[in-house]
């Protein structure tokens, strides 16, 4: 396993109050009803007090806390993200396959099959895919959603896979051109995007975790005729 430091989350933007410290259990149950709220009924629509009387607390409490609604959404965001950053970080930890321990082509799809299925399981099914459809609705009025989402999620991540397979690269478990190691995470892209936006379109009422093992695989096997050594 090659270890890397831990990556820092991306700094607010200058122009932001910083949040006034409070009760850290406060302030999570804050954040644990502002998602809740934020998906249920939109930004729009989320208001202060059914924020506050989800996290059973004031609707001062909410305002001592973050100030007004506005950060508070970017607060919540920031905290989503900052929680899967971590579990996808740890699934490189744990899960990247280490090129010593590869005997075959069969170890490295076996691995990459794992990785890559637990990596799209995060970011692309769950209440993630709603929270990023929720800061894309938002981007028209609030244009730095999404430069805030990108720097503080894929920034953090991708980068770093991208190291990972790479170094696959260098040590002759992929076969990968020059000029594709020379643009900034496109590997890293492609053996996780792809297959990411096909579990995305799973229709409703299908077997999912079938579908879910199929796709994942059909992108996995994708990036290997791509790139496995001939």
């Amino acid at each position: 396993m090659t270890a890397t430091a831990k990556e820092p989350r991306a700094h607010q933007e200058s122009q932001e109050p910083q949040e006034p410290q409070g009760n850290p259990r406060k302030r999570r149950a804050i954040l644990n009803a502002a998602g809740t709220v934020f998906l249920r009924d939109g930004f729009t629509r989320a208001g202060i007090d059914a924020i506050a009387a989800e996290a059973k607390v004031s609707k001062q409490t909410v305002y001592n806390h973050f100030g007004d609604k506005e950060r508070l959404f970017m607060a919540m965001t920031d905290d989503v993200q900052d929680r899967t950053v971590a579990h996808v970080m740890e699934l490189m930890d744990r899960d990247f396959p280490d090129p010593s321990k590869l005997t075959g082509p069969e170890d490295l799809r076996a691995a990459l099959l794992q990785l890559a299925g637990e990596w799209i399981r995060v970011v692309y099914t769950g209440p993630l895919v709603a929270l990023r459809k929720l800061v894309d609705a938002e981007s028209e009025h609030h244009p730095y959603l999404q430069q805030r989402w990108f720097t503080n999620g894929p920034s953090r991540t991708m980068p770093r896979l991208n190291r990972l397979l790479s170094a696959l690269a260098r040590a002759g478990l992929l076969d990968v051109p020059a000029e594709v190691l020379d643009v900034p995470d496109l590997l890293a892209y492609q053996l996780t995007a792809m297959a990411g936006s096909a579990v995305r379109r799973i229709e409703p009422g299908v077997d999912f975790e079938t579908e879910f093992q199929r796709r994942v695989a059909q992108g996995v096997d994708f990036f290997l005729r791509a790139y496995a050594p001939r």
